[in-house]
């Protein structure tokens, strides 16, 4: 009987082990698969596994395929425990099929609500409820370059899109690509919507983004957008088309391309390299006429699961996102800035600290069309005519604007 007795007690020990370690464990699905989004991720992962997690790693290249991944798992029945998303509409069109589920206990205990600027947090939220938890905050309208290939060039950084198209000409009489752009759609998206900041103004991003008005769709103003994006056509590489982001960064830090317009998730990459933001590379908003920061946000959201297990591991995979010492060591490696506004600025690179006292100012949070700012099918529609406007060059700035207006006329 005591022989029985222990055992028993063994076994009873051995399945208690197996179901807390089943009850943490998390399939993460994600598109970070570059060196520097990969060393940065490695950071949430190291602390969910200190606190006892099991991390089941899915990663897929490409956001469009990874968002496509998790809803044909979703309909498939085998949802990962977490994702990636983009936060906002799009979430909330899984999230109105019930197929989202919400880690609103672990916000009340955190207190986000207090932490998270009010325009993510209402982005975070279905129903009144969490069902994502934010990570970041990237600025998109970034403009690295080269400080060698600039020198080289005997130009200065640009602070007016005039004064970019003539530091352009300089570069590529030097024989330096005055843009490392990779041709994909969103990367293009990118581009166009600094020069349509830096052209228009904050306020009239947010009539075109935000109200989707037609009188400012039809301006004169919009029309000079359609002209500045035409006129950068000439300063990218033949080797442009189907390049990805990363690729075209390596240029920016090799030198053979000046200037990247890209979120400072290219940071990332620098860092990796062993580049210090601002030194070798250099950083500064795209040119602008009023400060704005157009803000995208990487969150994980969690599948509508009902067994214990995966709800205790969403739970936690929750708190280590939110958690302040996660997200520093995170947002460093990543190249962005924490989401939580009670973090300190201190241990960041110089570029992070412009983006953090940008973010200061209200009036220049600034919602990416790509991601929260507008349905799916609208931004989807949206990046398909900028790229075609970007990749024809037959087309007029006139036919490009013309194209615009019908296109989200008729996807509205």
């Amino acid at each position: 009987m005591p022989a029985i007795k222990a055992f028993a007690g063994w076994a009873s020990a051995v399945l208690m082990i197996s179901v807390t370690a089943q009850a943490q464990t998390a399939e993460v699905l994600h598109w970070w698969t570059s060196g520097g989004e990969s060393a940065a991720l490695s950071k949430v992962r190291t602390a969910y596994t200190a606190k006892g997690g099991t991390w089941k790693d899915t990663p897929i290249a490409g956001g469009s395929n990874a968002r496509a991944a998790v809803v044909n798992r979703m309909i498939g029945g085998k949802p990962p425990t977490a994702f990636m998303y983009s936060i906002g509409k799009q979430l909330d069109e899984l999230a109105d099929q019930g197929l989202v589920g919400d880690v609103q206990e672990v916000a009340d205990a955190g207190k986000w609500d207090a932490v998270l600027p009010p325009v993510i947090a209402k982005a975070s939220k279905h129903g009144g409820k969490y069902i994502a938890a934010p990570l970041n905050i990237h600025g998109e309208n970034w403009m690295f370059y080269n400080t060698a290939a600039l020198k080289k060039a005997k130009v200065e950084v640009p602070r007016t899109w005039p004064e970019f198209i003539t530091a352009a000409k300089a570069l590529k009489a030097a024989g330096i690509t005055p843009i490392a752009l990779g041709g994909e759609p969103w990367q293009e998206r990118i581009l166009f919507n600094s020069v349509l900041l830096g052209v228009g103004g904050r306020d009239h991003y947010l009539k075109v983004y935000g109200e989707l008005d037609e009188a400012a769709l039809k301006s004169d103003t919009m029309l000079e957008v359609f002209k500045t994006v035409a006129a950068l056509r000439e300063f990218v590489d033949e080797g442009s088309p189907g390049r990805k982001w990363n690729l075209a960064a390596n240029m920016v830090m090799k030198g053979t391309g000046a200037f990247q317009f890209m979120g400072d998730w290219a940071k990332g990459e620098f860092v990796a390299a062993g580049i210090e933001p601002g030194t070798t590379v250099g950083c500064a908003l795209a040119p602008a006429k009023d400060k704005g920061y157009i803000m995208t946000v990487d969150a994980f959201a969690f599948a509508n699961v009902k067994d214990k297990p995966g709800r205790d591991a969403q739970k936690l995979l929750a708190n280590i996102l939110m958690d302040p010492a996660v997200q520093v060591a995170f947002n460093k490696a990543k190249g962005s800035i924490p989401v939580r506004t009670d973090v300190t600025d201190a241990s960041f690179d110089v570029c992070a600290k412009l983006g953090i006292e940008t973010l200061k100012d209200p009036k220049a949070q600034l919602a990416s069309s790509g991601l929260f700012g507008l349905p799916s099918s609208l931004s989807g529609a949206i990046d398909d005519v900028i790229s075609q406007f970007w990749n024809t060059k037959s087309m007029t700035p006139e036919q490009g604007r013309a194209l615009f207006i019908k296109t989200i006329a008729s996807a509205k």
